[in-house]
């Protein structure tokens, strides 16, 4: 676990792989050496330009590759500011 853990795995993804809570995911990843990644948050000068980027088309996955963080990062950031999401087309919701 430890191994997958610092080869980028998230602690998210081995909780579902091995059936555990994250804590439990953690707590195995610190006894083991791990050193814990927390995860980065956008500045609000960030999410002006999530927003801005998602509003021309662009998609979470991009806009997330771009700042460093995850799609749902990213759609956290836009529910945050009342944007709403559109669907896999780009229809909004």
């Amino acid at each position: 676990m430890v191994a997958a853990y610092e080869a980028g795995a998230s602690a998210n993804q081995l909780a579902a792989e091995y059936r555990l809570g994250k804590g439990s995911v953690l707590k195995i990843l610190r006894s083991g050496g791990a050193a814990i990644r927390v995860p980065r948050r956008l500045s609000e000068s960030e999410i002006d330009e999530v927003v801005a980027l998602y509003r021309d088309g662009q998609s979470l996955a991009r806009i997330g590759e771009r700042f460093g963080v995850v799609a749902d990062t990213v759609s956290a950031a836009l529910e945050g500011r009342g944007i709403a999401r559109r669907d896999p087309q780009g229809r909004a919701r």
